[in-house]
């Protein structure tokens, strides 16, 4: 014997679960957006931050100061500063800043900074 009325999905049920298929897609797509976010992000910072210590390198051989771009659209920045003297050393401390800095016309700019010191006879520099 069959029972008349149980042979499918009402339209109710049909649409609570189209709404909640839709919900669940739009979370995952804002999901895979975040992720492929934090991936770019990073990949950003690790290219700055290779970019600084190739930069800070070339300080270290030759202390000058100045600026310019990469040609991935990174910018860089460099600044000598005089640090503290030890006492009597034949020594003078120089404070080495590499800046290197990035954006886009979608975001903020961003900048990384990396800071050493070089010690130089009195008589350099």
């Amino acid at each position: 014997m069959k029972i008349k009325g149980t042979h499918g999905f009402t339209l109710v049920e049909v649409i609570v679960a189209m709404a909640i298929v839709g919900i669940s897609l739009v979370m995952i797509m804002q999901l895979f957006s975040g992720g492929l976010r934090a991936s770019r992000t990073s990949c950003d910072y690790t290219r700055a931050v290779v970019h600084a210590k190739n930069t800070m390198e070339e300080l270290s051989y030759d202390p000058v100061p100045g600026s310019g771009n990469f040609d991935d659209g990174f910018n860089w920045k460099t600044e000598i500063e005089a640090h503290e003297e030890p006492e009597e050393s034949g020594y003078k401390l120089m404070k080495l800043i590499v800046i290197i800095s990035w954006g886009d016309a979608l975001s903020k700019p961003k900048s990384i900074q990396l800071v050493s010191l070089k010690t130089l006879p009195v008589d350099e520099g």
